[in-house]
């Protein structure tokens, strides 16, 4: 069945390993990280199992791939042996699913505990068809001009290439007609094979192929139709397999659906639809971002829409009528912000990119988002006031709720936002907040009091983390990072007077830090490279204890067992989290369950240190009881 999505996918290149788990939730696991959501996620590729009505595959953003057995309603994740890639492309034929991403190819077979790596595949599925005549045959479209077109005729295991051209390609269609039609479009025009990729023939649309991209469709009333959807050289079509083509609007579609009687797609980001063949475009969800479409075997003009921000809908009509689906289990969310609340363990907080500020009251069984509009970067609960929380924003400073996020109210205005708050456990009402700028209120919040800060403002740089050192009181640290279009790892600062003067300390590349609960000065940091330091002296001087512990992976957090000093995790930037069992020096693997290994945050429930969650890009928050002895 057909599928269209989205040509650009996020660059974030990840590795991890995908195990299975309930479509409800579960208790926490022991030893075993569980998921606790909250559902939801970006969907970026589609596919519909032709031969079971309702059972459809996602693919997300870095949690890879998903399924549900009931249109969409409830999901399941599949096996393991996935990384946590965002798939670029998904494909479902006679018992057999595939997946594609940057350079690589994977295939799920019914009753197999995994997905296995097929191959050698060197290059990105842009986009994956099964032939209409031979449900066993795959094709796939390369990214990678030197690949091509390629075709596996044993259900994925081997390819041969079909056909090399120049320039990249842009997409695929298949018109089921005797015999199949393949039809190619890509910078040096489109193309058109009867004969299983054997020959092909150059057509003539009549008009400029951009660099910037074709989208092709065939009708599936009519194989002979065939659409083509520009950039920025209109809407056409063909009533003769690409003999003749008409021009028919100026629409401008990046993505592209046939269905019976009506087209769907994608139009400077818009989901557009048209029941005239083109001649005319009305817009579907204005304002929301188009992520991917695919037709529903089961309903001759039913599909599935992947909406940024809104979720999965379905519609039976042509897209006359769209429902949402409820994506019940489908824990592919990306955690930006996590907070445990101090006075009722059983309280969470999580704040995603699109759902914002989302709260459990039931140690994450269920999920409720608040009615808030924050983008939060960053979140703080007071330990010494009931019901109070804190946000740092994107750009609109720092705000407090009172009653557990219910309703906000900002306390700072800062536009450039606030990267990190933290509220100090032993001055009443102290509260630190940081961004491009260093902030100290005495009186929580009410006043406010801007401090020297170590980072360069004209180079874009922020503090992206502040931790205040539990044997000093007047001690701080500041870990700061370049934004240029990625975040680049800066420097550590320290400050010994509450904050008015900063001095670096000589660390390439911080991320995180961690105190040790027991002895005063001691402490660990955690470098981007993988490398582990430990300091004696309070941050002046630093000893490497452990180097490149997750391999080629970069690390992102770092947490001490405040039980066992001896004790420390690590979160790694795609190959999960570590542990390690004598202060550092060595470290093994400890992601048992993590169902999507890039980690954004490590917290221990400050009631129970056994207590671990995990934030995560794609796979949510998931929770780890460890026990005695483990």
């Amino acid at each position: 069945m057909r599928t269209t999505c989205l040509r650009w996918l996020p660059g974030v290149v990840l590795l991890s390993i995908l195990l299975p788990l309930l479509a409800h939730p579960v208790a926490a696991g022991v030893d075993r990280w569980t998921p606790i959501g909250p559902d939801g996620g970006e969907i970026w590729s589609l596919a519909a199992d032709p031969g079971a009505p309702g059972t459809l595959y996602a693919g997300t953003e870095g949690g890879g791939v998903w399924k549900s057995l009931d249109g969409g309603a409830s999901w399941a994740a599949t096996p393991e042996g996935l990384p946590a890639e965002t798939i670029s492309s998904l494909a479902v034929s006679s018992g057999r699913v595939l997946a594609g991403h940057y350079y690589s190819m994977y295939v799920l077979t019914d009753g197999t505990a995994a997905w296995r790596q097929v191959g050698p595949f060197p290059f990105s599925a842009k986009e994956l068809a099964v032939d209409p005549a031979h449900p066993e045959w795959f094709w796939v479209m390369s990214e990678n001009k030197e690949e091509g077109v390629l075709l596996s005729k044993d259900g994925g295991e081997h390819w041969s290439p079909k056909l090399r051209l120049g320039d990249p390609l842009h997409s695929m269609a298949i018109a089921p007609s005797v015999p199949p039609t393949v039809y190619i479009a890509g910078n040096e025009g489109i193309f058109a094979s009867t004969d299983a990729g054997t020959t092909w023939r150059q057509l003539d649309p009549g008009f400029p192929t951009p660099w910037n991209g074709v989208d092709l469709a065939v009708d599936p009333a009519d194989t002979a139709t065939v659409y083509a959807g520009t950039r920025n050289s209109g809407f056409w079509r063909t009533a003769d397999a690409g003999e003749h083509w008409s021009f028919a609007s100026q629409a401008a579609l990046s993505s592209l659906l046939a269905l019976p009687g009506a087209l769907l797609g994608s139009s400077f980001g818009d989901v557009v639809r048209s029941e005239d063949g083109g001649d005319h475009w009305e817009a579907v969800f204005p304002g929301k971002e188009f992520r991917c479409l695919a037709a529903d075997p089961a309903a001759p003009a039913g599909a599935w829409l992947s909406v940024r921000g809104t979720g999965l809908w379905h519609t039976s009509d042509g897209g006359r009528t769209w429902a949402r689906q409820a994506r019940r289990g489908l824990r592919a969310s990306s955690i930006q912000a996590f907070a445990f609340d101090p006075f009722r363990p059983r309280i969470l907080y999580a704040a995603t990119p699109t759902a914002r500020l989302q709260r459990s009251d039931d140690a994450g069984a269920s999920w409720s988002q608040t009615l808030s509009r924050l983008v939060i970067r960053s979140l703080a609960a007071d330990p010494r006031r009931p019901a109070t929380l804190y946000a740092g924003t994107l750009r609109g400073g720092l705000s407090v709720s009172r009653d557990r996020g219910a309703h906000w109210e900002q306390i700072l205005e800062e536009p450039r936002g606030i990267e990190t708050v933290v509220v100090d456990p032993r001055r009443p009402g102290t509260i630190w907040a940081a961004g491009s700028r260093i902030w100290r209120s005495g009186d929580a919040g009410r006043t406010w009091t801007r401090l020297a800060s170590p980072v360069d403002v004209s180079f874009n740089s922020k503090v992206r983390r502040l931790y205040l050192s539990p044997w000093h009181p007047e001690t701080l640290y500041a870990i700061d990072f370049y934004r240029d279009g990625f975040s680049v790892p800066g420097g550590l600062w320290r400050s010994t007077d509450d904050g008015r003067t900063w001095k670096q300390i000589p660390f390439a590349g911080p991320v995180a830090l961690a105190f040790d609960p027991t002895t005063p000065d001691l402490l660990y940091a955690a470098g981007d490279l993988g490398d582990i330091q430990k300091s004696r002296d309070g941050g002046k001087t630093w000893e490497t204890v452990a180097s490149s512990i997750a391999g080629d992976y970069h690390l992102t957090a770092l947490l001490m067992d405040r039980l066992d000093p001896s004790v420390l995790y690590a979160g790694t930037e795609g190959k999960g989290v570590w542990r390690s069992l004598d202060q550092g020096v060595t470290w093994q693997p400890f992601s048992t369950g993590l169902i999507a290994p890039l980690i954004t945050c490590l917290e221990a429930d400050p009631r129970n240190p056994r207590r671990i969650v995990a934030c995560t890009q794609g796979g949510g928050l998931l929770e780890i009881q460890i026990s005695p002895g483990s």
